[in-house]
């Protein structure tokens, strides 16, 4: 009996172990006088995520952010969790309340006053929205506070860091800029690391802050490593001016972005030919990283804009692309992709008249890549075979 009962017990606490792990526990079919009781009780604030049913990056975050188990981690042993509609019951109340305009928006609650202590909001990553939940227990880095505080006229160096990354969470881009350019004329400098993290970190663009990096390329790679600088350099010169990425230092992932560029630049000019010459090119040379290519490439290669004014010959070329990358993108769960070409397998489909043949490329084997399209891993081996 007892050996049983300790099975059981067992057995319970590995469900709700398991029912723990998978993400957030948001609380269902509670009034909102009771779950302000409940945090009261656990001395919790609430956190709400306000969103709508047709709310694409509520959606988002919910299926990719808050089902995650260290975000469900944190947030389940630190709040009270409420996930509310906006527009349905009490929820119209609540979000008229605590002043919600846009989604999905993330309120912060003091069970003792129901006064909103910290205010949050948009996509965002998991080790942003676990930032988001901890700035939401810390007065001095709640979103009230560091308006108030900015507003008022504190410009100290720890205060503006903290409101410049409370602001790049909330895509307030213009708050960053300028309170970076206030930092710096502050007395802190780009080489300072606490400063480099910051620009690394909520700076993006081609700013003087860029160029000042490229002058002084050495020093910054002996400062902080030639991995982080390259790579600061990449990605903020994906887009841009040419000439002007041109000019810039030497740097890992430069020559990739001058031929993105220019692939696009013939793309805007409807220079079709030397746009698929130029791809072509990469998808054949071993030296380009592929899965590289191929995340520049889907939006290159997407059919959903204006598709009947392109010419057969570049439209052909484009399920090509597309089929290329459902073939070979490593991220097999990845639906958007297979979606993207079997939309565009249906629009060959509707382009044909009952003269055209199906076209050959898609009844032939791709020349580059994978031969085969299926949903198997590349990291997952092939089963032995019995002897």
């Amino acid at each position: 009996m007892k050996r049983n009962l300790s099975i059981l017990i067992a057995c319970i606490c590995a469900i709700s172990l398991s029912a723990q792990s998978a993400g957030i526990n948001f609380l269902h079919g509670v009034t909102w006088t009771e779950a302000v009781t409940k945090a009261k009780a656990e001395n919790k604030l609430i956190f709400i995520d306000f969103y709508t049913q047709w709310c694409g990056p509520c959606m988002n975050m919910a299926q990719t952010v808050f089902s995650l188990p260290t975000v469900g981690y944190y947030y389940n042993n630190t709040f009270v969790n409420l996930k509310i509609d906006a527009e349905e019951g009490e929820g119209v109340t609540l979000a008229k309340k605590y002043g919600v305009r846009s989604y999905p928006t993330y309120a912060f609650i003091d069970p003792a006053t129901e006064e909103i202590v910290h205010r949050s909001s948009s996509r965002q990553s998991a080790e942003q929205f676990i930032q988001t939940g901890k700035d939401a227990t810390i007065p001095a880095q709640r979103s009230f506070y560091l308006q108030e505080q900015y507003a008022n006229g504190n410009r100290e160096r720890a205060f503006l860091i903290n409101y410049i990354n409370y602001n790049h969470s909330v895509y307030a881009r213009d708050n960053v800029q300028k309170a970076f350019e206030e930092l710096l004329k502050g007395g802190a400098k780009l080489t300072d690391p606490d400063i480099w993290a910051v620009y690394v970190n909520n700076i993006s663009g081609m700013t003087p802050y860029l160029k000042q990096v490229s002058d002084n390329y050495a020093d910054f790679c002996q400062r902080f490593g030639k991995k982080a600088v390259d790579a600061k350099l990449a990605k903020e010169t994906t887009y841009g001016d040419l000439a002007a990425i041109e000019a810039l230092c030497d740097y890992e992932g430069k020559d990739f972005n001058c031929k993105m560029i220019r692939i696009n630049n013939s793309v805007n000019a409807k220079n079709y030919d030397a746009a698929a010459t130029q791809i072509d090119a990469m998808i054949a040379d071993p030296n380009v990283d592929q899965q590289e290519l191929i995340s520049r490439l889907k939006f290159i290669a997407r059919l959903s804009y204006k598709v009947d004014e392109l010419p057969d010959a570049w439209f052909y070329k484009c399920v090509d692309y597309l089929r290329y990358i459902a073939y070979n993108q490593k991220d097999r769960d990845d639906a958007y992709i297979h979606q993207e070409y079997a939309s565009a397998l249906e629009m060959v489909v509707r382009r044909m008249n009952d003269k055209q043949a199906v076209p050959a490329y898609i009844i032939a084997s791709p020349t580059h890549g994978k031969t085969v399209y299926n949903m198997r891993p590349d990291a997952l081996k092939a089963k032995p075979k019995r002897k």
